[in-house]
């Protein structure tokens, strides 16, 4: 029961955005606001005050962000070769699609619902490095099968790389990570604002990614989705869990990292495959199908750790 009081309510929420989608409460139009709003505002904003009020020494373990960084490294390059024999603009796909992790959108309210709140605020540094880490990874192994050319559009990296520079959910880590470095305290009032508007976030991430359920794509890309999800949800998680024991780390330490790992593909990893010349319906399939499955696996998960 404790294990489910931690699941049911997010994808009881996730549930409630696809039934507001199909009731056409919310439009698509109108699902791009609220992801735009979480991305660009809500999430930073959550992001700059846990990490601001945390101590770093206690929130910025490099040895997790190693493990974490090696393991998405290896997972991508295996995928990657697995899915050499297929189309080009599959091939990165399915390696972006094995690690990249939805830690934002659904790993915060899970790890939140296991923890609590100062857990958020632990694992912040570790998510907006994480976002950078994602960020090139994508970029390499959705570029590689077009190195030599051929037709298509132009991959402007320039392009991509500012946009990881600026990326909003990076600078709010790290705007965090700078203001609990040098002391430097957020007045009471801005503050108390800022709890309002990243309070919002994570309920409003939930409702969009369940507005963004598409079940009719998933049936048309069901075997490659299907072969992904079980990589991203059960051997991603899987090494990044072993490395942490390995280098002996134990309870919330080891605890609230994997659930991040064991988290479904990230909704960007959609977006990514658009303006890379990536498959762009295998992408959004791989998506929805790790999102469904995330829910037996999450308890899984959540049991396997003794949560």
């Amino acid at each position: 029961m404790t294990v489910l009081n931690i699941v049911l309510p997010i994808f009881l929420v996730i549930g409630l955005g696809y039934a507001l989608r199909r009731l056409r409460f919310v439009t698509t139009a109108g699902n791009a606001v609220l992801t735009r709003m979480v991305f660009y505002v809500a999430a930073p904003v959550l992001l700059v005050r846990g990490a601001a009020g945390t101590d770093l020494r206690s929130s910025l373990d490099p040895r997790v962000l190693g493990v974490f960084i090696v393991v998405s490294v290896l997972v991508a390059a295996a995928t990657y070769a697995l899915a050499f024999r297929s189309r080009a603009s599959r091939r990165g796909v399915f390696a972006q699609g094995a690690h990249r992790s939805n830690m934002v959108f659904v790993g915060l309210p899970l790890v939140m619902n296991a923890f609590g709140k100062e857990a958020v605020g632990q694992v912040s540094v570790l998510v907006g490095a994480m976002v950078v880490v994602y960020n090139v990874l994508s970029i390499v192994v959705l570029t590689l099968p077009h190195h030599s050319g051929g037709p298509g559009r132009h991959v402007d990296l320039t392009g991509m790389l500012k946009r990881i520079a600026v990326n909003p959910l990076a600078l709010g880590s790290a705007t965090g990570i700078i203001l609990s470095a040098t002391g430097i305290g957020i007045p009471h009032a801005l503050g108390g604002a800022m709890d309002l508007v990243g309070a919002t976030a994570l309920p409003l991430a939930l409702v969009s990614v369940g507005a963004g359920l598409d079940l009719g794509r998933l049936r048309r890309e069901l075997p490659g989705a299907a072969t992904t999800s079980a990589l991203k949800l059960g051997l991603y998680p899987a090494l990044v869990y072993v490395g942490l024991r390995a280098l002996g780390l134990e309870g919330i330490a080891l605890q609230a990292p994997v659930l991040l790992a064991a988290t479904p593909t990230a909704v960007v990893s959609y977006v990514m495959a658009q303006e890379m010349q990536g498959d762009e319906q295998l992408a959004g399939a791989m998506v929805i199908g790790s999102t469904l499955l995330s829910l037996p696996t999450s308890i899984l998960w959540l049991l396997l750790l003794g949560v």
